[in-house]
């Protein structure tokens, strides 16, 4: 898990502790994080515009595939966030929603008992404006995560370990038919061998003829996680991505690709062979 929209980078080198991957546990703080990133006003500066191509997404799975095709999402590395069962909430029937950090497990867990956790209507009112349609009432939104929450009760929120030659242990083997994974890899690995073997592991989980949704960071070094919090990014190239995906028998040539230059993010979405 990383961020939806990333920093400038000069050419200078940093003059602040810059956190690496083993320091989630301790450093990472998901209050933090949901301010920066989905507070009402970060969602009306428009820092949340990549959320655009998640929707996007599931109306061409809901066109391209059959409701047998699309009965289970796992998102790996949701973080503290549920955007992804918000935007696939019409697509799947369960969602999986799991991350390497326990406090963000903790989030996750307040949120399907309706605890507070941040307010996620100004999210909702981005996704069903890409969506179409007129400005969604309270009543809208509500219902939006309502569903998005059932079907996480449906499905469950687990550990993972990108790292584990399998990731979510819970699942016990079982794969799913939509694997989606946003901001992720580049925050928990600190070299591209890593990564590549952290994309085959995640594969494991998909089945053949699913569908993988990626979202990336593109050449940057760094994020702010909240409160001046920096963690590492490791810094990919839009090419390295990609042949990682071809790697693991994704097909890459009929994906369909969104790469956003000015917000420095790529999102995919392919079909494993």
């Amino acid at each position: 898990m990383s961020t939806l929209s990333t920093m400038n980078q000069s050419d200078e080198e940093p003059q602040h502790t810059v956190l690496l991957p083993e320091d989630y546990v301790q450093k990472f703080d998901p209050d933090a994080y949901l301010q920066f990133y989905f507070s009402q006003d970060a969602i009306e500066d428009g820092t949340r515009v990549s959320l655009f191509a998640l929707p996007v997404f599931a109306q061409l799975m809901l066109q391209t595939m059959r409701p047998s095709e699309r009965e289970t999402l796992l998102d790996i590395g949701a973080g503290p966030t549920v955007y992804a069962a918000l935007c696939f909430r019409d697509v799947a029937k369960r969602v999986h929603l799991s991350d390497f950090v326990d406090r963000n497990l903790d989030v996750l867990r307040k949120w399907v008992r309706r605890e507070e956790t941040i307010d996620w209507v100004p999210t909702i009112k981005v996704i069903k404006r890409t969506e179409g349609g007129p400005v969604p009432t309270e009543k809208v939104c509500d219902e939006v995560e309502e569903k998005a929450r059932g079907l996480v009760k449906s499905g469950g929120i687990h550990f993972a370990d990108v790292h584990q030659d399998v990731v979510v242990p819970e699942l016990d083997g079982k794969q799913v038919d939509i694997l989606v994974s946003i901001f992720t890899l580049e925050s928990a690995c600190r070299n591209y061998e890593e990564y590549c073997k952290c994309v085959a592991n995640m594969m494991r989980h998909l089945r053949s003829g699913g569908r993988f949704v990626l979202g990336s960071v593109l050449e940057d070094n760094e994020y702010n996680s909240g409160r001046q919090t920096i963690f590492h990014l490791l810094n990919l190239r839009e090419q390295m991505i990609l042949d990682a995906l071809v790697s693991v028998g994704l097909d890459i040539p009929n994906a369909k690709k969104y790469v956003l230059d000015g917000e420095g993010v790529m999102f995919i979405m392919a079909t494993k062979l």
